[in-house]
C-alpha cells in the first residue's frame, strides 16, 4: 500500500527577488541557476527571498562543489557557447573558461584540483574530458556520455545509446574508469543510460528509455566488483533522480515523482508538476526543480519524503529553471 503523509498537500509560497546582495548572510544558501535568463542566484529559505549572484553561460546544467569554489557547467546546447565557469567563495571573484564550440558538456564531478565531465556533443561525442583551468586529457567510452560520478575511488560514466542521427542504440552503457582515464570495465544495460546516483559503495543508475518507446530500468550496482545486483522498471520515462541515505527519489518527464529504497521498493509515487527538470539531495532532503521550458511559473520544491514538502514559485514567467546546488555557509 502506498504511503501518502503530507506529501501531496503543498505550501505555495511566492519568493520575492533583491537584486541589491545583501551583505554576508552567515547561512546556508540554495543556488539556483535559470537556463533561459542565464542568470544564477542564491536563495534563503528562512527568508524566502533569493539574490543574484553572477550571470551564468550558455545552458547552465550542473553545480559543482570544488575547494572554496563552485564551478558551473554551462553546457551551450545546440546553439550556444560551452564554457566553465569558477566562482571563488572567499574572494566573490567569478573566472570564466570558453570551451571548444563543438562541445557540449552535461556533467562532471571535482577531485583532486581536475574536473572530469561527460561531452554529448553538439554533433555527436564518445568522450569525456579531464579539464583544469585547459582541457588536459580525454578518452573515448561510448555513444554520448552523461553523467559521471566517483565510487569507490573511480569514475562511473554512463553513455545512452543515441547516435549521431538523434536514433538509439538497442542498449547503452555505463563504464568504471581510473582517474588516469583508463577503462577497466562496463555493463550493458537498457537505452538511454543516464544519472548516476552514489551512495557507499552502491550505484544506482537510471536509463530513461527511448521517449515514448519505452519504459524507464533504474539498476543497483555494486561498485567494487562492478555487478549488477538489481533492477526495476518504471512504466513513465525517467529524467532526474536524487539520493539520501534513506531513499532514492527519481523525477518523470511528465513530472511524477518515484520514491524507493535502497532495495529498489517503491513506496510512493505522486504527480507534482508539468515537468521536473533537476533533482538535487542534500543530507536527507530534496531540492526539486519544476516546471521551466516550456511550462510557467516556476518552483522550487523542498521534500522530505513522508514528512513535508514546501513549494516556493520564483516567477509567473518561464526562467528555465534549472540545476541547483545546496551550499553549506561558508566560513572563511
Amino acid at each position: 500500500m502506498k504511503l501518502r503523509y503530507l506529501i501531496l498537500v503543498l505550501s505555495f509560497i511566492s519568493c520575492s527577488e533583491d537584486n541589491e546582495e545583501p551583505k554576508y548572510i552567515e547561512s546556508d544558501k540554495i543556488l539556483i541557476a535559470f537556463q533561459n535568463t542565464r542568470k544564477v542566484y542564491y536563495f534563503l529559505e528562512d527568508s524566502q527571498k533569493f539574490y543574484f549572484l553572477f550571470n551564468s553561460g550558455d545552458v547552465p546544467n550542473q553545480f559543482i562543489l570544488g575547494n572554496n569554489e563552485i564551478f558551473l557547467i554551462n553546457s551551450g546546447g545546440f546553439t550556444g557557447s560551452p564554457s566553465i565557469q569558477r566562482y571563488d567563495l572567499k574572494n566573490n571573484s567569478l573566472s570564466t573558461f570558453p570551451l571548444d564550440n563543438a562541445l557540449n558538456p552535461l556533467f562532471g564531478v571535482y577531485d583532486n584540483e581536475k574536473i572530469y565531465f561527460t561531452d554529448f556533443g553538439k554533433y555527436y561525442s564518445e568522450k569525456i574530458y579531464i579539464f583544469k583551468n585547459q582541457l588536459i586529457d580525454s578518452l573515448a567510452v561510448s555513444n554520448r556520455p552523461i553523467d559521471i560520478k566517483l565510487c569507490a575511488n573511480f569514475l562511473i560514466v554512463s553513455t545512452n545509446g543515441m547516435r549521431s542521427d538523434y536514433s538509439y542504440d538497442t542498449i547503452s552503457k555505463v563504464f568504471k574508469i581510473s582517474k588516469n582515464l583508463q577503462k577497466i570495465d562496463s555493463l550493458i544495460v537498457f537505452p538511454g543510460a543516464s544519472n548516476i546516483e552514489v551512495i557507499g559503495d552502491i550505484v544506482f543508475l537510471v536509463s530513461t528509455g527511448i521517449y515514448n518507446q519505452t519504459p524507464a530500468r533504474i539498476y543497483k550496482i555494486d561498485c567494487l566488483n562492478f555487478k549488477k545486483i538489481d533492477s526495476i522498471t518504471i512504466s513513465r520515462n525517467i529524467y532526474s533522480s536524487g539520493v539520501s541515505s534513506e531513499y532514492l527519489i527519481l523525477g518523470s518527464w511528465d513530472g511524477w515523482i518515484y520514491v524507493l529504497n535502497h532495495n529498489l521498493t517503491i513506496l510512493d509515487s505522486f504527480k507534482i508538476s508539468h515537468s521536473i527538470n533537476f533533482i538535487h539531495s542534500f543530507e536527507n532532503k530534496f531540492y526539486i526543480a519544476v516546471n521551466g521550458f516550456s511550462h510557467n511559473p516556476n518552483y522550487l520544491i523542498i521534500y522530505s519524503p513522508f514528512v513535508k514538502a514546501d513549494s516556493f514559485k520564483f516567477s509567473d514567467e518561464d526562467l528555465g529553471i534549472g540545476p541547483i546546488f545546496y551550499l553549506k555557509q561558508f566560513i572563511q
